[in-house]
C-alpha cells in the first residue's frame, strides 16, 4: 500500500506544479487537471483512513498495484506534456500535436480513477471497522529471560529500584525500545524476582500486542487474579472493569502490561487500576515513546533500552551457546567477531546462537568461522527468524509514515543519514502534505522524523545543541526489512554487487534506483524514461544516464561530476525538484542553466577543492526554490537592473559571500530560516553589506556570520537582529562585550556561539536578569573577557556551557553552578585552573542530588 499512497501524492504534487505554470495549460485541461486533483486527494484520504481501521489487514494487492500504475502512468503524461510544450516552438505543430495528447491522456486518468474510487467506496461499504484477527494473548514470555538478562545487569537494577521504592501513589514503568531488544525480557525478569512475594499482595501479567480488545484483556487480568472465568462470562465490559478495580482496591499489587501499542490502550485500560496509596506499581512495555510518556507522569519517567556493546554481545553468546561452561579459547576471538556483527541487538543474537547450537558439535571451530565468514548470507536466514516480530512495527506505521520510512533503505548501510537532507528529499518526492499545525513542508516532515525515532524503528545519531536531529541511524536488521518491503511493493530498487538483483534483471519498471556498485557504460541500458529518482552513493560512470532518463528526473543525487557531461543536459531537465552533487574548479556547474529550471526546489553542491563558485542572482528568484546549500563558498554576482522583486520561498542559504542585503535582496528572501554568510572586504565596502537589514528577515531562526581576519580595522555594526531567531552564531565579528544585551534580548534565542570576537581591549561582562530567558546552549572563547558576574537568573534555563580556548578568565563564575537546568560543561583548549574551577561545579551539582550532570575536558594548557 505504501507505493500506491506514494504514487498517488506524488501525482498530486506533480499536478499542482503544472497547474501553477498557466502559460502551459489551457483552460479546457485545467478544469480536467482540477478534477483529476480532487479525486486523487480523494483516494489518498480513503487509503489513509483504510489503513488506519484495517492496520494489520492488507489491501488487496491487485487493487493496490492498479492504484500504483495508474498513478504513474497519469504522471508520466503530464512529465510528457511539459517536456514536449517546454521545448517547443510556441508557433508549431507539434505544441496542438502535445495537447491533442495531453486531452486523451487525462481522459484515461479520469477514466481510471473513476474505477478506482468506485472500488474503494465498495470496499469501504463492504468492509467491518476492522478486520484483524483476534489475538493470542499469551501471558508467558517466548525467551528464556535468565540467560537474555545478560547486558542489561543495570537496567534490571534500575527498574527494581522503582518497583521497590517507598513513595505510596501508583507508580507505572514504561519500558521502550525497538522490537527485540529485550523489553519483555527485562520485565519478566523483574516479575519474577524472588522478593515479589513479600513485596506485593497480588500480580497479573497480560500481553496486549497490536490486536487490543479491551474485554478479552479485562479477562486476562481478571484470570490472572484468581478471579474464577465462569462468573464473569456474562457481565458487560464496564462490569467487568468494575470487578477488576474491586479486585485491586485496598491491595499492593503489579501489573505488566506488555506490548502496548497505542496510547489509546492505555487511556483506556488505565481507570481500573486504583490509585489508592498501597505502592502499587504497573511495568509497561512498548515500542512507541508517545505510549510511554503518555503513560507516565513526564517524559523522563520511562527507562529506555539501549542496544548492547560488544562486551556484553559476546557474554550474551557464551552464556548462551556454552551455559555455565567455559568457552574454548581458541573460539574467543571468532565469536567476539560474531558477536560484533549482531549490532547489540540482543534478538539477532538469540538467533545466531540458535544457529551455533543447532550444529552436532558446537565447539567445532569450522562451524564457527563458516558462521563468521558468511555473516552476510546468514543474514537473511536471520532476518527470516527475526522479521515476524519486527516487521509489526512496520505494519504498525500509519500510511502517511512507511513511504518516509522506506525512503531510508536507499541509504548505504551503517551510514549516518543528514536529517535535513532525508527530509528536503521527503518533500521533493511529494511525499509530506501539510496541516493545519504544521503549514511548512520541512516542519511536517521533521515531524515524521521525529515520529520514526520515536517508534524505535530507526535511531539518533546526532543532536544539535537545540536537541533537534542532525542525523539518524537505522539497525542492519531494520534496514534488511525495510529494503525488502521497498523492493516487494516495487518501491525502490537497490543495486548493488552484494545483492543478487542486478539492474539487468529489474522486471518491473522502478521509479526509484539507490545505487552503490560500480557499473560500466553497457550495463545502463536497462534504464528508461520511467526512472524519477536516481541516488548514486559512488563515483559510478553515470554519464548515460542523460540521455536515458534524466529528462523526466525529479531527484538526481550524484558523486563528483565531470560537469560537462551535464552542461548540454540541464536545461532539460524540467521535472527535476532535488539535485546534489559534487564539482572541482576544473568542472564548474554553469549555474545560470540551472537557475531556469522551473521545478527545482534543491541544490545542494560541494565544491571540493575549496574556490568560491559564482552564480547569478537570478537564482534566488527561482519559482520553487527551496534550499540553496554550498560546503564552501556561493559568490551572488549582483545583476545591472533588478526588474520586478518576486518573493522567493527560499528557506536556506549557504554559504554566501560578501552578500549585500539591500532592500531589494530582504524583500526576495522574506521566508528565509537559515542563512550563513562570510565577508572578506575592506573598511570602504563594509557599510555596503547593509548589514542593519538583517532585522527585517522575520522567519530567520538560524544565523551564522563569519568575518575573515583583515588588517584591523574598526568595523562598525549597528547590531540589530531578527526576533525570530533561535540560533546565532558570530565569528571573528566585532562586538563588545558591554552590547551583549542585543543579543540577550532575543526572547527566541536558544543556541548561541560566539568565536574569536574581535574585541580592542580587555573587558567586563555582568549579564542582566531578564535577558538570555531561553537559551539552552552557549559556547564561547571569551576573547578579552577578565571579568564575568554571573547569578542564576542571568541564564535560567541553560543546560550546556562550552568554553574553547578561553585563556582570559580562570574560573567559571559560581553562579554557572546553581543554575538548576546545567547538564554539562565541556572545556577545550582551556588552563587547569579553569578545569578545576569546572570540577568543582560538577561536586556541587552532585551534592545537590544531579547525578547527570557531567563534565568533559578536550585538552588542555
Amino acid at each position: 500500500m505504501a507505493a500506491a499512497y506514494a504514487a498517488l501524492v506524488s501525482l498530486a504534487r506533480s499536478l499542482e506544479q503544472i497547474l501553477n505554470l498557466e502559460q502551459y495549460v489551457d483552460p479546457l485541461h485545467r478544469g480536467k487537471m482540477v478534477s483529476l486533483h480532487e479525486k486523487v486527494d480523494f483516494i489518498v484520504d480513503f487509503l489513509e483512513d483504510y489503513s488506519d481501521k484495517h492496520q494489520h489487514g492488507t489491501l488487496d494487492p491487485v487493487f493496490g498495484d492498479g492504484i500504483r500504475k495508474a498513478a504513474h502512468e497519469a504522471q508520466d503524461s503530464m512529465d510528457s506534456y511539459l517536456c514536449s510544450v517546454v521545448s517547443a516552438d510556441e508557433n508549431s505543430s507539434s505544441v496542438n500535436r502535445c495537447e491533442m495528447t495531453l486531452d486523451r491522456d487525462l481522459n484515461i486518468a479520469l477514466e481510471r480513477v473513476g474505477f478506482i474510487l468506485e472500488e474503494a467506496a465498495k470496499m469501504d461499504m463492504n468492509s467491518s471497522e476492522d478486520l484483524r484477527p483476534v489475538g493470542n494473548y499469551s501471558c508467558t514470555p517466548k525467551i528464556n529471560a535468565k540467560k537474555m538478562v545478560v547486558g542489561f545487569e543495570d537496567d534490571l537494577n534500575s527498574i527494581k529500584e522503582r518497583l521497590y521504592e517507598d513513595s505510596a501513589v501508583l507508580q507505572v514503568i514504561p519500558i521502550v525500545g525497538m522490537g527485540g531488544i529485550g523489553k519483555t525480557t527485562l520485565a519478566r525478569t523483574a516479575y519474577e524476582d524472588s522478593i515479589r512475594a513479600q513485596q506485593f499482595d497480588i500480580y497479573a501479567w497480560i500481553t496486549v500486542s497490536q490486536r487490543y480488545q479491551r474485554r478479552q484483556i479485562l479477562l486476562r487480568l481478571l484470570h490472572d487474579l484468581k478471579e474464577h472465568i465462569h462468573e464473569t462470562s456474562g457481565l458487560s465490559d464496564a462490569e467487568l472493569a468494575t470487578r477488576v478495580y474491586q479486585k485491586l482496591i485496598f491491595r499492593r499489587y503489579l501489573v505488566v502490561i506488555d506490548d502496548v501499542w497505542s496510547t489509546k490502550t492505555w487511556d483506556d485500560l488505565k481507570m481500573v487500576f486504583p490509585d489508592d496509596g498501597m505502592r502499587s506499581r504497573i511495568m509497561l512495555t512498548t515500542r512507541l515513546s508517545d505510549v510511554a510518556v503518555n503513560a507516565g507522569s513526564c517524559s523522563t519517567q520511562f527507562h529506555q533500552m539501549k542496544f548492547l556493546n560488544e562486551d556484553q554481545s559476546w557474554k550474551l553468546i557464551r552464556e548462551m551457546v556454552f551455559g555455565q561452561e567455559s568457552c574454548p579459547l581458541e573460539l574467543v576471538e571468532i565469536g567476539k567477531k560474531i558477536a560484533r556483527n549482531c549490532r547489540g541487538l540482543p534478538l539477532t543474537i538469540v538467533v545466531v546462537a540458535g544457529l551455533l547450537l543447532s550444529s552436532d558439535n558446537i565447539t567445532e571451530a569450522a562451524l564457527w568461522e563458516n558462521v563468521s565468514e558468511n555473516i552476510n548470507s546468514t543474514e537473511p536466514t536471520i532476518a527470516r527468524h527475526c522479521s515476524k516480530i519486527l516487521c509489526l512495527s512496520y505494519d504498525g506505521l500509519p500510511l502517511r509514515l512507511k513511504p518516509c520510512f522506506l525512503y531510508i533503505s536507499a541509504f548505504s548501510e551503517d551510514s549516518e543519514i543528514d536529517a535535513s537532507k532525508l527530509i528536503m528529499l521527503w518533500v521533493a518526492e511529494g511525499f509530506l502534505k501539510p496541516s493545519d499545525q504544521l503549514k511548512c513542508l520541512e516542519d511536517v516532515g521533521e515531524h515524521c522524523l521525529e515520529d520514526l525515532v520515536g517508534r524505535n524503528l530507526i535511531f539518533v545519531s546526532k543532536q544539535g545543541p537545540d536537541k533537534r536531529i542532525r542525523t539518524i541511524g537505522i539497525h542492519d536488521l531494520v534496514r534488511e526489512i525495510c529494503m525488502a518491503k521497498a523492493e516487494e511493493e516495487a518501491f525502490l530498487h537497490h543495486v548493488s554487487s552484494t545483492r543478487n538483483s542486478q539492474m539487468e534483471t529489474i522486471a518491473n519498471p522502478n521509479r526509484r534506483l539507490s545505487i552503490h556498485c560500480t557499473k560500466n557504460r553497457q550495463e545502463w541500458r536497462i534504464l528508461d524514461s520511467s526512472v524519477r529518482a536516481v541516488l548514486l552513493f559512488r563515483d559510478i560512470y553515470w554519464g548515460p544516464i542523460l540521455s536515458l532518463c534524466c529528462r523526466r528526473l525529479h531527484i538526481l543525487d550524484i558523486p563528483l561530476v565531470t560537469w560537462h557531461m551535464l552542461a548540454d543536459e540541464i536545461s532539460t531537465f524540467v521535472h527535476l525538484r532535488y539535485i546534489s552533487f559534487s564539482f572541482n574548479y576544473t568542472s564548474r556547474p554553469d549555474a545560470a542553466s540551472i537557475s531556469k529550471l522551473p521545478n527545482l526546489q534543491t541544490i545542494i553542491a560541494r565544491n571540493t577543492d575549496l574556490r568560491a563558485l559564482q552564480v547569478p542572482y537570478e537564482i534566488l528568484q527561482m519559482p520553487k526554490i527551496r534550499h540553496l546549500s554550498m560546503d564552501t563558498c556561493l559568490v551572488l554576482s549582483c545583476p545591472s537592473k533588478m526588474g520586478i522583486i518576486r518573493e522567493s520561498d527560499l528557506q536556506t542559504l549557504e554559504t554566501v559571500i560578501n552578500f549585500r542585503f539591500t532592500d531589494e535582496a530582504i524583500k526576495m528572501l522574506v521566508n528565509l530560516k537559515k542563512l550563513i554568510a562570510e565577508f572578506h572586504v575592506s573598511r570602504a565596502k563594509w557599510d555596503d553589506l547593509n548589514l542593519n537589514n538583517l532585522v527585517h528577515l522575520e522567519n530567520l531562526q538560524e544565523l551564522q556570520v563569519y568575518v575573515s581576519k583583515f588588517p584591523k580595522f574598526s568595523m562598525i555594526w549597528n547590531y540589530a537582529f531578527p526576533i525570530s531567531l533561535k540560533k546565532l552564531t558570530l565569528e571573528s565579528v566585532p562586538l563588545p562585550w558591554e552590547n551583549m544585551s542585543i543579543i540577550g534580548s532575543l526572547p527566541s534565542l536558544q543556541v548561541l556561539k560566539m568565536m574569536h570576537i574581535d574585541v580592542d581591549e580587555e573587558s567586563e561582562w555582568a549579564p542582566i536578569e531578564g535577558q538570555f530567558l531561553r537559551l539552552k546552549y552557549f559556547c564561547s572563547s571569551l576573547d578579552k573577557l577578565v571579568s564575568w558576574e554571573v547569578e542564576r537568573e542571568h541564564f535560567p534555563t541553560l543546560e550546556s556551557l562550552c568554553l574553547d580556548g578561553a585563556r582570559w578568565i580562570d574560573e567559571i563564575p559560581s553562579g554557572i553552578g546553581e543554575i538548576d537546568s546545567l547538564q554539562l560543561i565541556e572545556l577545550r583548549n582551556c588552563s587547569e585552573t579553569l578545569v578545576n574551577s569546572a570540577k568543582r561545579i560538577q561536586e556541587q551539582q552532585h551534592d545537590n542530588g544531579n547525578d547527570a550532570f557531567e563534565v568533559r575536558v578536550h585538552g588542555s594548557r
